[in-house]
């Protein structure tokens, strides 16, 4: 998709644009001027002023090199709310439609934070008007829209990021040193599992007249896997070091005392992988307090993460003798219990050498794919009731 043909039409119809908030107008609002002397190498612009926008704001403040100069939404007052998380001192220029932002020549790059079903087209328009991207998770809902936004990238010459930020996170960064290097053996299995509380209800200005809530629309949103399960199913891969060949689930709407919804709010997800492992996932979201650990079976011992710790016992099978050296069981601290927040400066800071040329994107869009293969299979499995094979989706 090129700038040129990225009509207002062309983009409503693609991805129910008008569902997102972010109307295509032609006359930005502006919140000020930027001036002043400015150190930071990098303009970002913004695009998509919803809930998980004011996370990736907070971070950017502690970012030295990428300042947020624009920010992109059809509702004036969200911006005008996050304008004021920013805390760099300049004004950042309030833009209600994407042919503007992608137009405006002094911004390097984009940060996409809009509805799972709208990234395909707003990333690969943005490559194309010559801006570097961050793409919230997931990457996309399908693995032809990935390859649509890979192709981009090379074509274009210019990065694309995707924000599963446990990759930059210390904790998990502790948790796949301790697979790689620990006597554990060889992967055989994990047993994951996220549960939350249903969905926020949005208050009554936070979307356009007729606009249904999109995390309740399973064209939409892709359900709870794709809302909650991406990240550990992303870390999953990072600790299976492997990719995945077949899924299998089942998933729907369970709690009928929740909003009316037809995304999925609960499921369970096997997948088996091209060394052998076998991963089992599972989530929901009407849970009301409890916690489970993620854990990660091997040949020579068991390792789990939460409750604040990084938990790792070894063995050796039934039947077989204790080997003399066998190592004590290990419980190392972590900072925080899986914050929610934890990797989301580092990403940026890595993002910003990305731009700079010192990196490449990480996750990059085959790394993300891969997350996506499985979310994609999972929900074509629970449709179709039969085993998916990863090389069906393309």
């Amino acid at each position: 998709m090129s700038k040129q043909n990225f009509s207002r039409r062309n983009f409503i119809g693609l991805s129910s644009f008008a569902g997102i908030g972010l109307a295509l107008s032609s006359h930005p609002l502006e919140a000020g001027t930027l001036s002043g002397t400015n150190a930071k190498k990098f303009k970002m612009g913004l695009i998509g002023c919803g809930n998980r926008s004011k996370t990736l704001i907070d971070a950017l403040n502690s970012v030295p090199d990428i300042e947020l100069t624009a920010l992109c939404d059809s509702l004036p007052h969200k911006m005008a709310q996050r304008a004021k998380l920013i805390k760099t001192g300049v004004k950042p220029k309030f833009v209600n439609s994407f042919s503007e932002l992608l137009n405006m020549n002094e911004l390097d790059a984009i940060c996409v934070v809009t509805p799972n079903d709208t990234h395909k087209g707003i990333v690969i328009a943005a490559l194309e008007a010559g801006k570097h991207v961050f793409c919230e998770k997931p990457m996309a809902l399908t693995v032809s829209d990935c390859n649509e936004m890979i192709a981009a990238t090379e074509r274009t010459g210019k990065a694309l990021q995707i924000g599963t930020q446990r990759r930059h996170s210390g904790v998990y960064k502790n948790l796949v040193e301790i697979v790689r290097t620990k006597p554990v053996g060889t992967i055989l299995q994990s047993s994951l599992f996220d549960f939350r509380g249903d969905w926020r209800v949005p208050e009554a200005d936070e979307y356009l007249a007729g606009v249904k809530y999109w995390r309740l629309d399973q064209r939409r949103s892709g359900g709870v896997v794709y809302e909650m399960g991406n990240h550990i199913i992303d870390v999953n891969n990072w600790v299976f070091d492997s990719e995945p060949v077949s899924v299998c689930s089942m998933q729907g709407v369970n709690n009928f005392t929740l909003r009316k919804r037809d995304s999925s709010d609960h499921s369970g997800v096997l997948v088996y992988y091209a060394n052998g492992a076998l991963m089992n996932y599972g989530g929901n979201v009407y849970n009301y307090g409890s916690v489970a650990l993620d854990t990660f079976f091997f040949t020579g011992g068991t390792v789990q993460i939460g409750n604040g710790s990084i938990n790792v016992g070894y063995g050796s099978p039934a039947g077989f003798p204790k080997p003399a050296d066998l190592p004590k069981p290990e419980k190392l601290s972590m900072s925080g219990n899986n914050p929610e927040g934890d990797g989301v400066v580092e990403q940026f800071k890595h993002f910003a050498l990305v731009m700079e040329g010192k990196e490449k994107s990480y996750p990059d869009g085959y790394i993300a794919r891969q997350a996506v293969q499985i979310m994609e299979g999972s929900v074509r499995s629970a449709i179709a009731r039969r085993v998916i094979d990863v090389r069906e989706l393309g």
